[in-house]
């Protein structure tokens, strides 16, 4: 029984591991004719023949079921895409806590990280509700779908996406992000309470992360997750109170 303390440590580690293992899958779609009805999850707007005019869905899988990239346990994959032609995608535009950074993000595949940090609407995202932090992505080629994924040391929980088109032709900018009503016709998703885009006053939701979108969010990478050194020590911690009882 002398080996009890350390059967109780591998037994609270394995059993951490276990339980933390998860995969998460969500998506919003903007179905035409603009503008979105109560079905739709996504706010489109630009030139009435472009986006407005096709389908757009924004789709995610968050999993901490892959374990290639050590020290980033969570691996994000996004879908971005439109149903017509024109209109080809400039970037994307995934929320993050403030702080976050290239540091943050590992294994990219799909898409080029442009910056990370603080994302302005001035700074090329017209009609962006608001400023936000967060990390930006390029499509690696002209297209108008893209499907990108990385690994991140954060966590997901809720959040917002902004996304434009790259070809303006003097008919004017198109955009999408997670936006909509419910039934009392309540704003819900990315918003902008007080109309001024500098000061970031959008509140998410706070929920755990789980399959689907809550109020018209999506999951993004934010909270940086317990250090495996906080699981060892309360592996350990019920070791010790064993060894105490038994004495």
């Amino acid at each position: 029984m002398r080996n009890l303390p350390l059967i109780i440590l591998l037994a609270v580690l394995c059993f951490a591991s276990v339980v933390s293992a998860a995969t998460y899958t969500g998506s919003l779609t903007y179905t035409p004719p603009a503008p979105p009805g109560t079905t739709d999850g996504l706010f489109v707007s630009g030139y009435s023949a472009q986006w407005p005019s096709y389908t757009v869905t924004l789709s995610w899988t968050v999993t901490d079921t892959d374990n290639s990239q050590p020290g980033y346990p969570w691996k994000y994959t996004y879908t971005f895409g439109h149903s017509g032609s024109d209109a080809t995608i400039s970037h994307i535009i995934i929320e993050g806590s403030q702080g976050i950074s290239e540091a943050n993000v590992v294994g990219l595949t799909g898409a080029t990280l442009s910056s990370a940090g603080l994302q302005t609407v001035l700074s090329g995202n017209p009609d962006m509700p608001e400023d936000l932090y967060g990390l930006r992505f390029n499509p690696l080629s002209t297209v108008t779908s893209m499907t990108w994924t990385f690994f991140s040391d954060r966590q997901p929980v809720w959040g917002d996406f902004y996304a434009r088109c790259g070809n303006k032709q003097n008919l004017g900018v198109n955009l999408a992000y997670n936006y909509n009503k419910d039934g009392s016709g309540a704003e819900l998703g990315f918003l902008d309470p007080n109309s001024n885009n500098t000061v970031r006053d959008d509140v998410d939701p706070s929920a755990p992360a789980a399959n689907g979108s809550l109020n018209f969010h999506i999951l993004v990478p934010d909270s940086v997750v317990p250090e495996p050194g906080t699981l060892s020590l309360l592996a350990l911690g019920a070791a010790g109170l064993w060894n105490r009882r038994r004495k």
